[in-house]
């Protein structure tokens, strides 16, 4: 077994070289011992029947494929052909897994050139999809599984993944799936779905990234009675130990892989989420893409929607559906950005509204289930349960519905918005498609157009009265790919909330007028890869100027910076070079 591992690993370490830039040429003589099938075992080296003849003759390739040379490009016009088979979308997601395992640069590579086709496949909805069910299509390790029953040993376990050069992490426990509740250790396809988009986005090299799934049980009794769930078979551990997992983790990341390596929460319940965030965001490099992710795609629509309505940010009422972790943490950036706008912190306060189920936050009503985080948003007003009720006193300009409540955007409330403001703006931020709480097509139907509309999921084009009307789709993605890369880059020791309003306001500035005149309130999801890079490149130039950053010399063009980080996916000659020396002396 050691040997299999120590062989693993040396081919392992190969392929960082070679596959991300560096020819056999400028490595050392021990490279040469890769050769074979151990070769077209390592995704990160397979070209597939890209490998030219010479390369297939020197490396005992050469029988081992079909005798045809295909380039790249034919790759992956097969592979589009291949994908145009699939019916559905799962199905494509494991052509694309089973790729992504086998020719690691073709798939980024097909994913990279089809962004705005295979977002979906990869991450929302389909990834809603597939967490469902994991089980059944687990195949191959894609990440590491931390249990409850491993604590005291977690440094071990991260020893026994193979890659030593990890820069980002990517960790949930599974208790709350996008809108689909907890899942357990069903939840690992956030993490692989994640990381994949921090490579495809912003050029994060996929050998630095590794996908996490803490394992304390699972709560939901469907999984518990399922033969073939594959995690811990018991309710969920809540108590100390949970805490201590959590605490021995984070330590062991530092000690295996370094202070700077980046830590992504995905996917924890509220009140766990809020409790690390604020824990450990100034002692690690760490952030929640839940609560900061979310926060800044909204606030970046929102921003940008004033481009559209001319009411300033300061003079909106906004009303949050919903008081979770995404809705709190939204809440949270938009009153920072009211306040950068000129008022108070309470006028600031005083312009957003939270609900909850149990009605609208009060001050009158004094339960447990209010945080710390969420009780400055409450109102000096009588406790309302009915959130209709709400939506008729408070007469929003603006409406957010974050709860996974699959239709709580009525028609009837739609109307009333469209009455009572000339551009109403609503966001049905909910992942994936079949929680979000109203569609593209009631708004702008029932709105008469009027309406400016974003979703957490796409929706198709609508057409009203002969004009087509675009859904912009307030993705996570915009975020944090380039949050991940201008840290990993610039060695940011914290990331800032103050980062993520940076992020919001960075991002509405990449909308144009054009995009802004077809309804959309974000880029085009095509030219999500290279905003990403300029995204990440304006990240780093904030860095060194609020002192977050610690790589040094400090470079002076921050995007030829960057873009020098990118992933290559386009494969590279493995041939030795070859060049001659002077014939007096090679010759006899």
């Amino acid at each position: 077994l050691s040997s299999l591992y120590y062989g693993f690993h040396t081919v392992r370490n190969w392929s960082r070289s070679v596959a991300h830039g560096q020819k056999i040429s400028e490595k050392s003589p021990q490279t040469m011992h890769l050769q074979g099938v151990d070769i077209i075992r390592e995704p990160a080296l397979n070209k597939g029947t890209s490998f030219t003849i010479e390369e297939r003759q020197s490396l005992r390739l050469h029988g081992l494929y079909p005798p045809q040379v295909f380039s790249q490009d034919m790759q992956i016009e097969r592979c589009l052909l291949n994908l145009k088979e699939r019916a559905t979308n799962l199905e494509k997601y494991l052509f694309l897994a089973d790729l992504q395992s086998r020719n690691e640069k073709l798939f980024y590579r097909l994913l990279c050139e089809n962004i705005e086709e295979l977002i979906p496949v990869v991450y929302t909805p389909t990834v809603g999809e597939v967490c469902l069910k994991y089980g059944l299509i687990y195949t191959r390790p894609r990440g590491l599984y931390i249990t409850i029953n491993d604590l005291g040993y977690v440094y071990d376990i991260l020893c026994n993944w193979p890659e030593q050069e990890i820069e980002a992490i990517v960790v949930t426990d599974g208790e709350r799936i996008l809108g689909l509740g907890d899942l357990g250790a069903y939840g690992m396809g956030i993490p692989v779905g994640k990381l994949s988009l921090y490579t495809a986005l912003a050029g994060v090299k996929p050998h630095q990234c590794l996908p996490i799934c803490i394992d304390v049980g699972t709560n939901n009794d469907q999984l518990l009675n399922d033969k073939y769930y594959i995690g811990l078979k018991h309710r969920r551990i809540n108590d100390h130990r949970y805490e201590e997992l959590i605490e021995e983790f984070m330590e062991a990341v530092v000690k295996k892989y370094g202070q700077f390596t980046l830590i992504q929460f995905e996917d924890f319940a509220n009140q766990h989420a809020f409790k690390f965030l604020e824990h450990y965001r100034s002692t690690y490099c760490t952030f929640n893409d839940d609560i900061q992710g979310t926060a800044a795609v909204a606030v970046a629509g929102l921003l940008t929607s004033l481009r559209i309505t001319k009411v300033p940010l300061r003079e909106n009422k906004y009303l949050f559906l919903g008081a979770g972790g995404a809705s709190t943490g939204m809440a949270m950036l938009l009153h920072r950005a009211i306040v950068d706008s000129g008022l108070s912190d309470k006028e600031a306060y005083d312009r957003i509204y939270l609900v909850d189920k149990d009605g609208l936050l009060v001050h009158s009503r004094n339960d447990a289930a209010i945080t710390k985080w969420q009780r400055p948003f409450c109102k000096d007003l009588p406790h309302m349960t009915d959130y209709q009720q709400v939506i008729d006193i408070i007469k929003p300009t603006t409406l957010l519905g974050a709860t996974g409540a699959r239709g709580l955007i009525t028609d009837e409330i739609i109307k009333k918005m469209s009455e009572w403001n000339e551009r109403p703006v609503i966001f049905a931020l909910s992942n994936p498609t079949s929680c979000a709480e109203c569609t593209a097509q009631q708004v702008f139907t029932i709105s008469e157009g009027r309406a400016i509309f974003a979703s957490g999921s796409p929706f198709d084009t609508v057409e009203y009265n002969g004009k087509e009307y675009h859904t912009g789709q307030g993705n996570n993605a915009y975020i944090f790919p380039a949050v991940a890369m201008a840290t990993i880059a610039c060695r940011v020791k914290h990331i800032t909330e103050h980062m993520f309003l940076k992020c919001a306001q960075y991002l509405a500035e990449m909308v144009t007028e054009q995009d802004l005149s077809r309804g959309l309130l974000y880029p085009p999801l095509k030219d999500i890869r290279e905003d990403s890079i300029k995204l990440a490149a304006r990240l780093a130039e904030y860095s060194y100027r609020s002192g977050l950053a610690t790589f040094y010399p400090e470079p002076m063009d921050k995007d030829d910076f960057i873009r020098s980080h990118v992933y290559d996916y386009n494969y590279h000659c493995f041939l030795p070079k070859i060049y001659p020396w002077p014939k007096d002396i090679t010759s006899s």
